[in-house]
């Protein structure tokens, strides 16, 4: 009789094992594919459209001179203000050569670029991805500067051309104009969270009503178990 009562037990047990696995299955499979389609948002980002030479013209300042320094930093992002955006700031210092439109009262000039470094969510990568080209130190350029909260910026995305760039094709990509080394050796996160939000919260959201049924199945099996274990050893007393 003690081996009829196990195989109860052990059937039971392997009922409710078979519920819990798929359930975690189904979460796993979902949370799969969620993951993929968040991962192909950064392929799909909508990335600000080069500026012809008339929309750069429109600048408070625009200056001819040479990039003497370049700083990297981390920090939070100034497009996506929301707490887990962050970006690279790449501050660059300008040794002026002749200021053609504004007024600059200094002999050099700090403007910011940025690149994204990483997003919570993947609604947030809809948004500028940063300027290019972001030339390297030694080079003499033009920039299109606008006045930020706290510091001059360049337009976006390019906002630093060579300095006869007077063409739109010219503004809009010259082999000649390449980013600096510090530039695109720059590595960036994916999503700040490993995954972005939009995924975590519908994880949540599908694996509570799940541990439920888990809790459901496992109590059930208990109960089933116990019962049919006191069936067989009434049934052995008789």
């Amino acid at each position: 009789m003690p081996i009829q009562v196990e195989d109860f037990a052990v059937k039971v047990q392997d009922g409710g094992t078979k519920v819990e696995d798929y359930a975690v299955k189904s979460v796993l499979v979902f949370a799969f594919t969620l993951f993929v389609a968040s991962v192909s948002v950064l392929e799909a980002k909508a990335d600000v459209a080069p500026k012809g030479v008339d929309d750069l013209r429109e600048s408070e300042v625009i200056a001819v001179g040479t990039i003497r320094k370049i700083r990297v930093e981390a920090e939070r992002s100034q497009i996506e203000r929301a707490f887990g955006n962050y970006d690279w700031g790449i501050y660059l210092t300008l040794e002026i050569e002749k200021v053609e439109k504004g007024r600059l009262t200094d002999g050099e000039v700090v403007f910011r670029c940025f690149r994204v470094k990483s997003r919570r969510s993947a609604m947030e990568y809809l948004s500028p991805s940063g300027h290019d080209p972001i030339p390297d130190v030694g080079t003499r350029c033009r920039v299109y500067l606008n006045r930020g909260e706290t510091n001059w910026f360049a337009a976006l995305p390019n906002g630093i051309t060579l300095p006869d760039a007077n063409q739109d094709d010219q503004v809009w990509s010259d082999p000649r104009l390449v980013n600096a080394n510090e530039v695109s050796e720059l590595r960036s996160l994916a999503y700040t969270f490993v995954m972005p939000l939009e995924l975590w919260g519908m994880l949540f959201v599908l694996l509570v009503p799940v541990l439920i049924v888990i809790k459901f199945v496992r109590r059930r099996s208990r109960q089933k178990t116990i019962g049919e274990v006191d069936d067989v050893l009434h049934s052995a007393s008789v």
